[in-house]
């Protein structure tokens, strides 16, 4: 009987490989990419699209001044008090979802008053903030849809920065809050709007809140094989 050669099973081998390969169909893979479309810390005092109005006669009105304020040891955005900002973003490129991150600070005397977020004029969040401790606030929650009050200052990533005015020198006088949405979307403009309200009408010194770290990205999917 012949025997097999190793060079016969090496030729066997290779062809099992070919024809076993072939059968296999190509393998597609849908992977998100994200680019970033907007940006903004704010620290060369450029508000970069953002508009500012405040509660004027019971009505919003333009400010023409630059609405940019330094903060602990930063530049921010605000401070504002019964004020509405928007920001609007054209020709956005091809994409499926949206994604948006920023800092928000809640500075000195708040007592679960009610902040708001808006993307493309839909309410996102309607919530109320509180840096009094007696004082229990929805947040992380919505307001006033009759669940159970959180903790002051409640999933704050920082609950011991000083106020801004009237609590300046108190530790906890200004909470911050990492605030982020991704959204199914895929328009090619966005509209971004934040406002507050509260019994403190016009004066920023006794409550106010700001922003900074503004970020905005598009994400969609690409195929590879």
């Amino acid at each position: 009987m012949r025997k097999f050669l190793f060079s016969e099973f090496k030729l066997s081998y290779l062809l099992f490989v070919i024809l076993f390969t072939s059968c296999i169909k190509e393998v597609v893979v849908n992977v998100p990419k994200v680019e970033s479309v907007y940006s903004n810390n704010f620290e060369l005092y450029e508000q970069k699209g953002f508009k500012v109005q405040g509660f004027i006669n019971r009505v919003f009105q333009p400010f023409n001044d630059i609405s940019i304020v330094e903060y602990n040891k930063s530049k921010v955005l605000g401070n504002f008090n019964n004020s509405k900002i928007d920001l609007k973003l054209d020709s956005l490129p091809l994409h499926n979802a949206l994604n948006i991150q920023f800092d928000l600070y809640v500075h000195d005397n708040w007592n679960n008053d009610m902040w708001k977020m808006q993307f493309d004029n839909r309410e996102v969040l309607v919530t109320g903030f509180s840096n009094n401790e007696a004082r229990l606030q929805a947040y992380p929650d919505w307001i006033n849809v009759g669940l159970q009050p959180n903790p002051a200052g409640a999933n704050a990533f920082d609950l011991n920065l000083k106020g801004a005015c009237r609590f300046y020198n108190i530790n906890g006088g200004t909470k911050l809050y990492k605030i982020e949405r991704t959204i199914i979307h895929s328009d090619s403009t966005f509209l971004f709007s934040a406002s507050d309200a509260g019994e403190f009408l016009g004066l920023n010194c006794e409550r106010s809140w700001s922003i900074d770290n503004f970020n905005v990205s598009v994400i969609y999917n690409i195929t590879t094989k």
